[in-house]
């Protein structure tokens, strides 16, 4: 492979993420241990940090609402959430899990091959982020009402 093909094939893998999520990893890399830690520090190392003003609308970010499929299975949508947002009612993926994990700093399309605790590995596929708060911020920050003024009334 060619040094550009290799620079091409880097930049279409390797995460994006948030400068937020970049910094909310970074505390919990001092919180966590074991394996744990070690899948927060490889997204660190191989993410590129953009602000959350730049980062596109199609990349899953803390808050995302995500659509997503692991192996053959049926299509989950869940919200990528913190470890302490995250209640076991099947509406939230925590990002400390593998999955979680995965998912965090990938774009719409990503197919993943995600390593569980016990050495397996299950192929995970991004099927569409719903919702991002990043993108979310920016309509709202952008919408103009429809108001001529004091005389519209």
């Amino acid at each position: 492979m060619s040094a550009t093909n290799r620079a091409a094939h880097r930049a279409a893998t390797e995460p994006i993420l948030s400068a937020n999520d970049f910094a909310r990893l970074e505390i919990m890399l001092c919180e966590e241990r074991g394996a744990t830690r070690d899948r927060i520090r490889a997204k660190i190392d191989a993410a590129t940090v953009v602000s959350g003003h730049a980062i596109a609308h199609d990349i899953a970010t803390i808050g995302s609402i995500l659509r997503y499929r692991i192996g053959d299975g049926p299509i989950q949508r869940r919200t990528l959430a913190l470890p302490d947002a995250s209640h076991p009612n099947g509406q939230f993926i925590s990002l400390m899990t593998p999955v979680g994990m995965a998912l965090l700093g990938n774009r719409e399309g990503a197919c993943l091959s995600v390593t569980l605790p016990d050495g397996g590995t299950i192929m995970l596929e991004l099927l569409d982020v719903e919702f991002q708060p990043e993108a979310e911020v920016r309509r709202r920050s952008t919408w103009v009402p429809d108001d001529n003024g004091p005389s519209a009334a």
